[in-house]
């Protein structure tokens, strides 16, 4: 009887253990839940920056439980600047009790999904090619850069160079006006210690530290891609089959210097801009008056320039470097930077949009830094690039063979630099030639469906793309969780 009498007591205890872990349990995925609908209530403001619930916070039955959920109100605080903090409860019944799971997050407003480097169409990475996909910086939630494309990333030759950190001996990358060790960019303080020889270990573990690789589908429609698979692919050389893993194409497929946290298959918002909103906020911006009649354009009180006026603005700028820019600029032609330049100064807030393509000749440097110190700064795209309505009759040649017809495209001759902040969009693709660099704190994203060119081609060069995803919230759409936490 002792016996029995203490099994029940024991079983009256394990029961009630049991039921308050599944209430536990249940006011957790209730608190998911409301996580959800606060990203569903950004998601679907007219302006996601500025969105915000009641102090009360927005209560809901949910599940047999109940959440409250709050973006930027009550007790939903921390993120950092430019982000928005998203806070629920959920709330379970059990024995009695009201038992809670409080969670919040940290996203990004106006941006419907993370990438540092997308192409709607082909990616392309050639020759001895670098590319390092870097946090913006140390401690910003994100960490490395994703990569992506609807159609196809092709590495097309083994030598190819992807956030290949000082494998054998430290490497040096040049950003802005200092050199540093590679590893660095990464938050390495010193030399990582990892195996890259990819026979030997196929997954080292410092891939965790980069961003995955994305193989895109659209929201809305198919976009085919020469694998025949409902998702962007990953090839090598000249085949089109798909890899399926980071395994595999370090492994089976040789390629031993690319570095990735892994693949993943995701339903991607496609995204555009619109050319009218640049051109009016150019038409609207008198900043450049002053400049304007330094450089010998009379009495022109606006930003928006012909094929000759900007040609006249770059010179300029390049025989007075004190001077500079403000604001969008819009240029109503191709452009060719003909001598380096810098638009906008250390801490500046120009946005070069441009009706046509953008050429950087071989050594000459295009500068377009802003003042990253503020949201506004980090939000402001630096280079915008569309389609002329009036394309050329013939294609132009320039550089090692490259054929424009003012698509919007932006083309990187052998030698030539580019140091930029914000976001970097085309509408016809980028390619980078043999010894050029780019060094840009932002995004890319390459908006080229149904052009014959790749989105992205890096033939040979350097770059360095530290990702910051308040870069894409030019688009101005959705919501982004760049990290969350249980908080009890």
């Amino acid at each position: 009887m002792v016996i029995g009498v203490s099994l029940v007591g024991l079983m009256n205890t394990d029961m009630r253990h049991a039921a308050a872990q599944y209430a536990l349990l249940h006011s957790y995925y209730v608190a998911q839940a409301g996580l959800e609908e606060a990203t569903a209530h950004v998601f679907a403001a007219a302006d996601p920056a500025a969105d915000a619930t009641p102090a009360a916070g927005v209560t809901a039955p949910y599940g047999g439980g109940r959440f409250t959920y709050w973006v930027d109100a009550g007790p939903a605080a921390g993120c950092g600047q430019g982000l928005k903090t998203l806070e629920a409860l959920g709330q379970a019944e059990a024995l009695g009790r009201v038992i809670s799971t409080r969670v919040r997050a940290c996203a990004v407003p106006g941006v419907p999904f993370l990438a540092a480097l997308f192409g709607v169409s082909e990616v392309k990475f050639q020759g001895v090619a670098q590319t390092y996909l870097a946090p913006y910086d140390l401690g910003t939630p994100g960490g490395g850069g994703n990569l992506g494309s609807f159609t196809e990333v092709n590495f097309a030759d083994n030598d190819v160079r992807l956030n290949a950190l000082s494998e054998d001996a430290t490497n040096m990358v040049t950003v802005r006006d200092r050199t540093v060790s590679d590893y660095m960019l990464f938050g390495f303080s010193v030399r990582p210690d990892y195996n890259p020889t990819p026979s030997d270990d196929a997954t080292p573990w410092i891939l965790g530290a980069f961003g995955d690789l994305i193989k895109a589908q659209p929201t809305i429609g198919v976009i085919p891609n020469p694998c025949g698979t409902p998702y962007g692919c990953v090839t090598v050389g000249n085949s089109i089959t798909d890899i399926p893993g980071v395994h595999d194409l370090r492994g089976a497929s040789y390629l031993g210097h690319v570095y990735l946290r892994g693949f993943k298959k995701e339903r991607v918002l496609p995204l555009f801009l619109d050319p009218d909103a640049f051109r009016v906020q150019a038409e609207e911006n008198t900043a450049n008056a002053a400049l304007n009649r330094r450089a010998g354009l009379g009495a022109r009180s606006d930003s928006y320039y012909t094929f000759p006026e900007m040609f006249q603005i770059l010179s300029y700028l390049a025989r007075n470097p004190s001077d500079h820019l403000h604001g969008t600029i819009y240029a109503n032609g191709p452009v060719t930077v003909l001598q380096s330049v810098d638009l906008g100064g250390p801490t500046g807030d120009v946005t070069l949009a441009v009706e046509g393509d953008l050429i950087i000749p071989g050594d000459v440097t295009l500068v377009n830094r802003h003042d990253l110190t503020t949201v506004s700064g980090r939000r402001t795209p630096g280079i915008v690039l569309f389609a002329s309505p009036d394309p050329l009759i013939g294609p132009q040649t320039v550089c090692n063979g490259q054929h424009l017809i003012g698509s919007g495209r932006l083309v990187m001759c052998e030698r030539s630099k580019l140091i930029v902040d914000g976001l970097v969009y085309t509408q016809d693709g980028m390619v980078i030639e043999s010894q050029a660099s780019v060094d840009q704190v932002g995004a890319m994203y390459h908006n080229s469906l149904g052009s014959p060119n790749p989105s992205f081609v890096n033939e040979d060069g350097t770059v360095v793309l530290r990702f910051d995803p308040l870069a894409l919230s030019a688009f101005g759409r959705g919501i982004s969780i760049v990290s969350w936490q249980q908080l009890h």
